[in-house]
């Protein structure tokens, strides 16, 4: 299992760096490229953190905001400060 690095911050410049095993194939390719974890805090490891250029840093931090079990918001962290804050998917508006 290959481990994926990933960012924590509150946006003030500083971070905090965690590494974890990918547990989760988001990109449908067979090959773990995800980190299950409770980003959202519901209590439920339902949500994931992305390496989809497969370079062992997450880039996409993907939700289960309704608890359905489904990923079903997605953002990225542009600031690199942590606080994954770009939503891409759905497209806010």
């Amino acid at each position: 299992m290959t481990d994926i690095d990933y960012v924590f911050g509150t946006g003030d410049g500083i971070t905090h760096t965690w590494s974890s095993p990918a547990d989760l194939d988001l990109s449908g390719t067979g090959v773990c490229d995800a980190v299950r974890l409770d980003f959202d805090g519901s209590g439920r490891a339902d949500d994931a953190l992305w390496d989809s250029d497969g370079d062992g840093v997450a880039d996409i931090a993907a939700l289960d905001l309704d608890g359905d079990g489904v990923l079903d918001h997605y953002f990225t962290d542009p600031s690199g400060l942590g606080t994954w804050n770009h939503q891409i998917w759905p497209i806010a508006t």
